[in-house]
């Protein structure tokens, strides 16, 4: 059977509504019947959307959830998977899957598309890009004003199992954290792409925190799919 890859949002679909807008969770939400481990505090639901697979027949969701420090952005997470099961394999996300440019990795080597597990520590330019989807456009509606950093340090999973996907990115705001904003938005040349952040002590320190708090999130999101 072809494998499933996903196009753009269509959309408020009322699957996206299993979480609702301004919702309060601690410790994990339910999200499609998964559950996704949360990070310590308070959490709010900020962004709600769907989108349908190539075919049209396989319903995403997709949700937005972010913490505050005062008035300014501190995380924030984003969680995509499946609301209805497919028999067929989902294409092996290669943004996080079978990655060595970033500051921790870890992938399965069967490259099967129906059983996949890949994890990755990276930063990330805070910009939408060519045609977001809405609740990406949402999202950023709702962060413009509450100090959304020009790059953010991201621990990013991709799970496949018995035809489910799970994708959940854990964003970090570097400047909550004491460091200075980069300049824009670029990867490549960012203070925190992998070569220039290696040489930087401060830098090194943090990420080995966000690399253990990635192993053990890793842990918990492989029993989410079952």
């Amino acid at each position: 059977m072809a494998l499933i890859v996903l196009v753009s949002s269509i959309g408020s679909a009322a699957h996206a509504q299993s979480l609702a807008l301004g919702g309060k969770y601690r410790d994990h939400v339910i999200f499609a019947d998964r559950t996704i481990p949360l990070l310590d505090g308070e959490w709010t639901v900020v962004a709600v959307g769907a989108t349908k697979s190539t075919s049209g027949n396989t319903a995403i969701e997709r949700v937005y959830l972010a913490q505050l420090a005062g008035n300014r952005l501190s995380r924030w997470i984003y969680i995509s998977t499946n609301a209805d099961w497919h028999s067929g394999g989902w294409a092996r996300n290669k943004s996080i899957c079978d990655r060595k440019d970033v500051h921790a990795t870890y992938f399965d080597t069967n490259h099967s598309t129906k059983n996949t597990e890949c994890w990755i520590l990276n930063h990330a330019g805070q910009t939408l890009g060519k045609d977001p989807a809405q609740v990406d456009v949402d999202f950023y509606r709702w962060s413009d004003g509450r100090g959304r950093p020009n790059t953010a340090l991201v621990l990013s999973y991709y799970l496949v199992k018995n035809g489910d996907f799970l994708h959940v990115d854990y964003h970090f705001n570097p400047v909550v954290a004491g460091f200075r904003d980069t300049g824009g938005a670029g990867w490549r040349g960012s203070p925190w792409h992998v070569d220039i952040a290696s040489k930087d002590e401060k830098k090194l320190a943090y990420l080995r925190e966000l690399k253990s708090m990635g192993e053990a999130l890793f842990e918990k999101l492989k029993g989410a799919l079952k």
